[in-house]
């Protein structure tokens, strides 16, 4: 093996008390610090594209597609606007 550590060494953490490593994670976002009520966003083109009897008729139309169809694509650029929106706000830093 390339370490010259006995086995028992090489799979030991050295404990560090959590004052001094910080509570971070990868990112180095504070964990007590992040804003997770931003993520409810998400549920908001989940809801309205799951219900069906919203959008189940064809008027109005709009340039000739029936309301069926752009309804459901509208919500795709609204969907990447949120989605925008929550990774800014919850990156942290």
């Amino acid at each position: 093996m390339a370490s010259d550590a006995p086995g028992e060494e090489r799979f030991t953490r050295q404990d560090v008390p959590r004052e001094e490593r910080g509570a971070t994670t990868r990112r180095g976002v504070q964990v007590h610090e992040r804003n997770h009520g931003w993520y409810w966003l998400f549920a908001i083109p989940f809801v309205f594209t799951l219900l069906p009897w919203i959008y189940n008729k064809n008027s109005p139309e709009l340039f000739g597609i029936p309301f069926f169809y752009w309804y459901q694509m509208a919500w795709v650029p609204i969907t990447v606007v949120l989605t925008v929106l929550v990774y800014i706000k919850t990156k942290g830093g």
